[in-house]
């Protein structure tokens, strides 16, 4: 196995922050999308590299503010209704939510709220955005002026956590109070206009500090959320009324599903135990892999029919190669355990 290397060095920033204790960027908020990665200081600082730059090419780096009370709390890269570019949208602990056009890598919105902002979400059109921060009211705003055009109650303390489903609808907030919140976009308030989830789900020990639906088209659909340690929820998010708890030993740094949503990566900052944790789905009548091994038995039956005299032989349903990937066998494996899946 190679030794790993580093993609985006930034332990001797190009642009520093007016903080003089700040010598080197530490992190404070990190993710991947769209072929970039981008992170977020605890002084203000961010850095963003295209992983599929050149080796030796330099990370573009800036300053988001230079607020005494200017921790990167919340970065998100998403796709523009304007630009054919990504842009990225930092929320900051200086009640400020800003957005970098990566093209040009400079800024080219700026909105002002009255609290910390901690985490938002853009809905897969592109057109709203959902906020949480130091307040227990959840904000739809317009993405691109950053207008409140929705203010929803029903948490009991500060949000940290928020994301949007790609069903375009679903959209799922996290806060302190130990719970997670499950709200239509179609429908955020009743008749009477005062705020209606669709779903509450309570947390195991602590309030959720992250939150991510799997991705569209990769099985069963379901929820992640993240505690600050020790546990992370997984939601049925076709009823939000079931789930299945992973339990480990350790703080939580952040987590994401892959592409294909087939496994959860979860940081653990546990010293002694701590590292990168994968998770695989074992629910193995997910779309994709469903697909994949009808396509592989069609493909083997096909070349036997065509070399083997016994026609007996081509339905034969114990041949090694009829049962898939190793993975897709481990699975069927771990099926036939009492673990539940996700």
């Amino acid at each position: 196995m190679s030794s790993p290397k580093a993609l985006m060095d930034m332990s001797n920033p190009l642009v520093r922050s007016f903080d003089p204790s700040f010598d080197e960027v530490q992190i404070s908020t990190l993710t991947s999308a769209h072929n970039l990665v981008v992170a977020g200081g605890f002084a203000g600082q961010y850095g963003l590299m295209n992983i599929r730059a050149r080796k030796g090419t330099k990370p573009s780096q800036g300053v988001i503010t230079e607020h005494v009370n200017n921790i990167t709390n919340h970065v998100q890269i998403h796709l523009s209704r304007n630009s054919s570019s990504p842009l990225v949208t930092f929320a900051s602990n200086d009640s400020g939510v800003r957005t970098l056009d990566v093209a040009t890598n400079k800024f080219v919105a700026s909105r002002m709220y009255d609290h910390a902002i901690n985490c938002t979400a853009v809905s897969p059109d592109q057109r709203l955005r959902v906020m949480v921060g130091d307040t227990r009211r959840v904000m739809i705003c317009n993405s691109d002026t950053g207008e409140i055009l929705q203010d929803l109650d029903g948490h009991r303390d500060f949000g940290f956590a928020c994301d949007w489903s790609g069903d375009g609808w679903t959209v799922a907030t996290g806060n302190q109070d130990m719970q997670v919140k499950i709200w239509d976009a179609r429908k955020w308030t009743n008749s009477a206009g005062m705020a209606q989830p669709v779903q509450t789900i309570a947390a195991e020990m602590a309030g959720v500090r992250a939150l991510k639906f799997s991705p569209i088209g990769s099985g069963r659909r379901v929820l992640a959320a993240a505690e600050p340690g020790d546990y992370v929820n997984i939601i049925n998010a076709e009823t939000f009324n079931s789930k299945q708890v992973l339990s480990f030993f350790g703080e939580i740094g952040g987590m994401d599903f892959t592409d294909d949503g087939q496994s959860l990566i979860v940081a653990n900052c546990d010293r002694l135990r701590g590292g990168i944790m994968e998770f695989d789905r074992c629910d193995f009548a997910t779309e994709g892999f469903t697909q994949l091994d009808e396509d592989l038995r069609r493909r083997f039956v096909g070349k036997k029919r065509a070399f083997n005299s016994n026609p007996m032989d081509e339905y034969s349903t114990d041949h090694p190669e009829l049962w898939g990937t190793t993975k897709r066998r481990e699975a069927r494996a771990a099926l036939l355990t009492n673990v539940p899946c996700f």
